[in-house]
């Protein structure tokens, strides 16, 4: 009886055609691999560790880690490894039986491993947490209980994108959903003040909990380009100084993109919660940029994002209020007065 860990991928990645299939397994097994320090074996449509790995439910791809065990495919043994792995199970659990063996009955196997559950006091339920029973030719594991994964596809599959990522609650969401979605990321923060980076920073440490191979980077330039917009720009012009600061951002992070090879940008903007995210600021501040701007936030209100950001962790704190925010702020700008109070920012 050897320990291990089944790893189910998302419903997203086994419904592809055979050949995308296995491309998205592969890429799967070997982002675990690098997170565990473990061979990982692909089997059919499961993933096979050796050991118990709660952790890999944190991998993108992934929809449930079940930590359990490896034993011969004889009924006995698998009733014997059903009774130590209820040991960690809750008392709700959803009995879940595969037989791939036409020597093992799956239907007269799961009314003996519904028995052991029910005879420990435990209630069978669809919605309880599973107990899987995968039986094979060559062996049979028994696994449970499930720990959910996040699902989507795997990390690095679907490209890769720069994430501006400030210290709020915003950025990192959307950072965490286009992971969900395949994509490899990378952070940009515009540093403005010394404890927004800190927090920041406290963000970066949430996304890796996901994606260990997440970093931030750190754009220094902004808070001088923001000091200067502030004494230069005057009267009418001054209430673009957030639609301003927006087009900077956006055409700096095309550069970095540039360089970095990404091959796109991600924004927290979630459409109408401030100023500088009406649909008519966001058209013109994405005019700077030579590239595609993703934002998965785009369609949610506060409460909704809110209730993503406490699922994966995203710290709940008072972003405090910019420095550089005018008194009165532009929400349908002129594209003319626009370009004129970036131009005089630019060039002076």
């Amino acid at each position: 009886m050897k320990p291990v860990t089944l790893i189910r991928p998302s419903g997203e990645v086994t419904a592809k055609s055979a050949p995308v299939r296995k491309t998205l397994l592969g890429e799967l097994a070997r982002r675990l691999e690098r997170r565990l320090g473990e061979v990982v074996r692909v089997r059919g449509p499961r993933l096979i560790v050796p050991g118990h790995h709660p952790n890999a439910a944190s991998e993108f791809g992934v929809e449930g880690a079940l930590p359990g065990y490896k034993v011969r495919p004889k009924p006995a043994t698998i009733l014997k490894a059903t009774r130590r792995a209820l040991r960690e199970c809750p008392e709700e659990i959803r009995v879940d039986v595969r037989s791939h063996h036409d020597g093992v009955s799956g239907h007269a196997l799961f009314e003996s491993v519904r028995e052991i559950v029910e005879s420990t006091g435990r209630k069978t339920s669809k919605r309880g947490s599973r107990l899987l029973v995968e039986v094979y030719p060559d062996v049979a594991y028994v696994c449970g209980p499930e720990k959910a994964g996040p699902g989507g596809l795997p990390v690095g599959t679907q490209g890769r994108a720069l994430c501006l990522l400030s210290g709020g609650f915003d950025s990192p969401v959307a950072t965490w959903m286009v992971m969900r979605r395949g994509l490899e990321c990378k952070g940009l923060h515009f540093l403005v003040t010394e404890s927004e980076l800190e927090a920041a920073r406290e963000n970066e440490r949430v996304l890796r909990r996901w994606c260990p191979d997440f970093d931030l980077l750190v754009d220094e330039s902004h808070r001088e380009f923001l000091e200067t917009a502030e004494e230069r720009l005057t009267g009418r012009l001054k209430r673009y100084l957030c639609v301003v600061c927006k087009m900077r951002m956006l055409e700096r992070a095309s550069q970095w993109a540039d360089r970095l090879g990404c091959d796109c940008i991600v924004t927290g903007d979630s459409l109408g919660q401030v100023a500088s995210q009406t649909v008519w600021n966001l058209k013109l501040e994405e005019s700077q940029v030579n590239g595609i701007v993703l934002r998965p936030l785009v369609g949610l209100n506060k409460p909704e994002i809110v209730r993503y950001g406490r699922r994966i962790g995203v710290p709940e704190r008072d972003p405090g209020r910019c420095p550089f925010v005018p008194e009165r702020l532009i929400v349908k700008p002129r594209k003319r007065e626009a370009l004129r109070a970036y131009r005089e920012v630019i060039k002076g």
